[in-house]
């Protein structure tokens, strides 16, 4: 029996691993979409089929294991509607295995175990290992029920009733440790990853970040034979700015030039803060003509916007802009950034508040 606990102990910890590694990015929470719902629900479903392939053949008719715990599993995570899922594929699975009395009794009590599992997820608000416990105990006890209903003699069988709660708690309480380990471990990656492609102060992305969606923009326009344009954008008189009014003003400009920005490009175009007071906005298929008219609104929008200071103050900026585009012949693509570059450093020269646009 103690091969047996083993056995379905790594089971329930490789599959889960392997379920996590899939879904690494979109792991299950009572927020998620439908569509990951159903499919973890459908995997928890798999899980508890293999499950009953590795059981405890208690008769003819009467097997133990452990499927109820990917079916607490994606409750505790998911709610309702991945518990549903799985404790039906099981059953199916249980049905397949064999159909006869046993398997009837399974049925409801797996649907009993969802439905109870769920609503425990819903309605109590409890510190998660004491939740998980109290998922176990109630799953557990479903299922010790309906093993005492197909068994015509429970007392001959009482020491397999109580192996199989042993194995419940062993095997329950190493899967919820691994479980959340390795989503701890995963969420902590998330957010190291995060951080280090963003600029901590606007949340835009960082100058790393710019040089590799520059680098991919110019290969996918390259191999298209298309356009690409790069706005360079650049507060005027910033230093001025922080000298005046501090540096907290000129974060908070800079963090409402930040969404400015995010909210008047198109989807799809990438917005960087390259550093200190300069931006840059990556415009994938657009000619110049739809880059220059981007420009200038963003140009005209910033001039005419309220910046509103800490302290209530509102205050007026513009900013400069060079526009650069990529034409397969006429500009190379290793020169777009210095080009718009170029073109900015002549709109700072000729007087600022203004577009220029970069040509040969």
């Amino acid at each position: 029996m103690i091969s047996d606990l083993i056995v379905n102990s790594s089971i329930l910890m490789s599959f889960t691993f392997i379920w996590h590694q899939l879904f690494r990015d979109n792991r299950l929470t009572l927020q998620s979409p439908i569509k990951i719902k159903i499919l973890d629900g459908i995997l928890a479903g798999i899980l508890g089929i293999v499950l009953m392939h590795y059981s405890i053949q208690v008769n003819n008719i009467t097997i133990l294991d452990l499927r109820h715990i990917p079916v607490i599993l994606v409750a505790f995570y998911g709610g309702f509607i991945p518990t549903i899922i799985s404790a039906v594929i099981i059953s199916i699975g249980r049905f397949i295995i064999a159909y006869n009395f046993s398997s009837v009794v399974a049925l409801f009590m797996m649907l009993t175990i969802a439905i109870g599992s769920s609503l425990i997820t819903y309605k109590i608000k409890i510190e998660p290992w004491k939740k998980w416990g109290l998922l176990l105990l109630f799953s557990q006890s479903i299922f010790s029920i309906a093993f005492f209903i197909v068994s015509e003699d429970f007392m001959k069988v009482l020491d397999v009733a109580l192996y199989h709660v042993f194995s419940t708690i062993v095997g329950g309480g190493l899967t919820f440790y691994f479980v959340s380990y390795i989503r701890r471990n995963s969420e902590l990656y998330l957010k190291y990853k995060e951080s280090s492609q963003r600029d901590s102060l606007t949340g835009l992305y960082n100058v790393r970040s710019f040089d590799y969606f520059y680098n991919t923009m110019l290969s996918k326009t390259i191999e298209t034979n298309g356009d690409c344009s790069i706005c360079l954008v650049d507060v005027d008189h910033f230093k001025q700015i922080n000298d005046t009014y501090g540096h907290p003003a000129g974060d908070e400009i800079l963090k409402q030039l930040a969404k400015l920005l995010t909210d008047l490009t198109r989807e799809g175009d990438i917005v960087s803060r390259n550093g200190g007071e300069e931006f840059s906005v990556l415009l994938p298929n657009c000619p110049i003509e739809s880059s220059t008219d981007i420009a200038e609104r963003i140009r005209k929008t910033i001039e005419n916007h309220p910046f509103v200071l800490p302290n209530n103050l509102v205050l007026h900026m513009t900013v400069s802009v060079g526009v650069a585009a990529y034409r397969e012949g006429i500009i190379e693509p290793d020169m777009l950034f210095q080009d718009a570059d170029d073109a900015l450093y002549k709109a700072k020269q000729s007087g600022r508040n203004i577009v220029c646009i970069f040509s040969n």
